[in-house]
């Protein structure tokens, strides 16, 4: 019999849980966050993949992701959408999520040194829940001596399917650049995010994730994060980045952090080292490790692809013994804004030639800070 399936259906419908997780605060910036949309100074188009618990026999829990940024240098917005499903257990918990995110550059007064952006983002989502339940084998199936021969008196009048829930959130980061105009230059960035900030468990559309029925509410989270950049050592028109940095995610009763360090060489590669732990956790610690690597390749005049792949596995506590967690994910991005573009107004993201440092640009005008991707020389 299925338990570990049944005792996820019903923890889920119980206790405090975590949405269903990306591995990696540094590749899927704008999921925990979503000021940081279309804060990579490109249009692009990403897929993502995670699997975990593959050898175990029953299915594993499997992730598929869509997502889509929007960087608009003709406005103070920028935008995106998503699209999650996940998959877990023999009898297929599925998740289906869905929704539109934009960002809004707030002016911010800048000094001759220094360049400040602070930013707003909004998540309009919805979500669905849905297991199989013909899948699943009751205790009251089972005969003693003949196995599963007996009909189960299990009912339900959800039909295994949960109302389609809300799952807004909101943002807010800020974004320094520390002495622009010197080749030493450094970024700072640090944000907060809620979702689920109030609270709806009647009608058609709420917040409950039960596939029961149940008019249970769905835990609120909230983050925050830091992260700095600089640039150590240049080799002609090369150079080596780092980029350390520490994420904080709470829901319902558990406590998460995510901290660690990428290694980048110019645009082209990058290596990252974090560790995920909780060290408020009162029944004791199951931290685990996470290592990725990216790498990014021109495809053309005003093309890239990126791709990554990252590794997971448990170090302490409760060993996964069941094998590690593998994400991989491919982006491509596109300089020009094809919004702006249908708007009759400039498109390509106008990166200004004064500063220094490769981490940042600022889009003249609007003032906007985005990471260049496209940078040279």
């Amino acid at each position: 019999m299925k338990l570990w399936t049944v005792l996820l259906v019903f923890a889920g419908v119980h206790l405090s849980a975590q949405d269903p997780a990306y591995q990696s605060f540094t590749q899927n910036r704008f999921l925990f966050n979503p000021s940081l949309t279309g804060s990579y100074g490109a249009q692009s188009w990403k897929v993502r993949s995670k699997a975990q618990w593959n050898n175990d026999g029953g299915g594993g829990y499997k992730t598929v992701s869509l997502l889509f940024e929007e960087t608009m240098p003709c406005s103070i917005l920028d935008i995106g959408a998503k699209v999650n499903y996940n998959e877990e257990g023999a009898g297929i918990y599925q998740t289906l999520d869905f929704g539109f995110l934009t960002s809004a550059f707030l002016p911010f007064p800048t000094g001759r040194q220094h360049d400040h952006n602070a930013r707003i983002g909004l998540d309009f989502s919805w979500g669905v829940n849905t297991i199989d339940f013909s899948r699943l084998i009751w205790s009251d199936q089972l005969d003693p001596k003949y196995g599963n021969i007996n009909p189960t008196s299990f009912t339900t009048n959800s039909q295994g399917r949960s109302a389609w829930y809300m799952n807004p959130g909101i943002g807010i980061s800020l974004r320094s650049l520390w002495f622009k105009k010197r080749k030493n230059a450094f970024m700072t960035n640090m944000g907060f995010a809620m979702y689920r900030f109030y609270s709806l468990n009647e009608g058609n559309i709420n917040q409950s994730v039960s596939v029961l029925g149940l008019q249970n509410d769905n835990p609120f989270r909230i983050s925050a994060f830091f992260e700095t950049e600089f640039i150590p050592k240049y080799y002609g028109k090369q150079f080596i980045s780092v980029r350390p940095s520490v994420l904080y995610q709470k829901q319902g009763a558990i406590d998460y952090f995510e901290t660690g360090v990428r290694v980048g060489y110019s645009k082209s590669a990058g290596l990252g080292l974090f560790c995920h732990f909780s060290p408020f956790n009162q029944f004791g610690q199951s931290p685990w490790i996470t290592l990725n690597t990216d790498f990014m390749i021109s495809l053309g005049k005003g093309k890239k692809l990126e791709t990554f792949i990252a590794w997971s596995e448990s170090i302490g506590g409760v060993q996964n013994l069941i094998g590690p967690q593998i994400e991989v994910g491919f982006n491509i991005y596109f300089r020009k804004s094809g919004i702006c573009n249908l708007l009759g107004l400039k498109d390509d993201v106008p990166y200004n030639a004064e500063y220094n440092c490769p981490i940042m640009a600022l889009t003249p005008g609007k003032r906007k800070m985005y990471e260049d991707i496209w940078y040279k020389n």
